[in-house]
């Protein structure tokens, strides 16, 4: 039973790495469609056909770009509803019902796994602040953070 929840945890760690994996690519799929459409590029390819009298076709390689975004919007999404079908749902903290969705997803990959711990506050300037500590099998801190829901409200007083 143990070996097969410790399976479980980590083929959701493994699909929340491909996940970011994804989002990175989405970024730079996006900067390079914008760099496409930006009107310095289309500035530069008239400049480039008023000098030698031939245009760089462009539209193949901006077709190709918003193929490879859609084709990866397509697979992270499916990964999600895997993701969304396997887990349990979002995580409840006790007492605390309007806690940020990605507050509670924080919570929802780590409550379960041995050796963490967390304490839920809340703020005057920087809201919902979850303070945490994960543990050794020793007793020893592995690491330690808070996450708020606010980071930089602070700055703007």
């Amino acid at each position: 039973m143990a070996d097969g929840s410790n399976t479980e945890r980590q083929a959701k760690r493994e699909y929340t790495e491909l996940l970011r994996l994804h989002e990175q690519l989405l970024g730079q799929f996006t900067r390079a469609r914008d760099e496409l459409l930006a009107p310095g590029t289309d500035s530069l390819v008239k400049r480039i056909k008023a000098r030698t009298g031939s245009e760089p076709e462009l539209s193949e390689l901006k077709t190709a770009v918003e193929e490879a975004i859609r084709a990866l919007k397509l697979s992270q999404s499916h990964i999600e509803a895997s993701v969304t079908e396997r887990s349990d749902p979002d995580h409840e903290v006790e007492g605390i019902s309007n806690l940020p969705v990605y507050l509670q997803r924080f919570l929802a990959e780590r409550a379960g796994q041995p050796g963490f711990a967390y304490e839920v506050k809340q703020d005057s300037v920087r809201g919902w602040m979850i303070c945490w500590k994960e543990f050794t099998s020793r007793g020893t801190v592995r690491g330690y953070g808070q996450i708020c829901e606010r980071p930089y409200a602070w700055l703007e007083d």
